[in-house]
């Protein structure tokens, strides 16, 4: 199977080199942890985390955004614009945050973990996106290869 026979875009992420396939590995996995911290037990009382919440919602969002692109132009650096758009406000308001949650809790240091992956994922797509409308508009299957 090669960029042209990818079905899905699942099938051409599988494609990708083994540290690519890591780090997106490295990125569900981020995302999917906030589900761990969605109930917390306050003093007296369980509570529910708006954050997870919006980790999850954001992921899941740009997960059908993304699938959308690919259909429409493929495995292409425009897919980072589903990111970008569904993972930003997210980022922002959970940045904003980080002082009054802190880092001594387990959520907190969980808040840091996401905060430094998701950045780094916002990063790379903020130049992908802007490399594929400067005419970059090629597939990326083994642009590292």
């Amino acid at each position: 199977m090669d960029a042209s026979t990818a079905q899905t875009l699942t099938d051409a992420m599988a494609l990708e080199p083994v540290w690519i396939r890591a780090w997106l590995t490295v990125l569900v996995s981020v995302h999917f942890a906030a589900l761990l911290f969605i109930v917390h037990l306050d003093p007296g009382a369980w509570r529910i985390r708006l954050e997870p919440i919006a980790i999850l919602a954001s992921f899941f969002a740009a997960g059908v955004l993304m699938n959308a692109v690919y259909a429409q132009v493929g495995y292409t650096r425009l897919l980072g614009v589903a990111h970008i758009v569904f993972w930003s406000p997210v980022y922002v308001w959970i940045l904003r945050r980080r002082r009054a949650i802190g880092a001594r809790s387990l959520f907190g240091k969980y808040l840091h973990v996401y905060l430094l992956v998701a950045g780094v994922s916002l990063l790379i797509d903020a130049i992908d996106v802007v490399r594929y409308f400067t005419g970059d508009d090629q597939s990326i299957l083994h642009r590292w290869g």
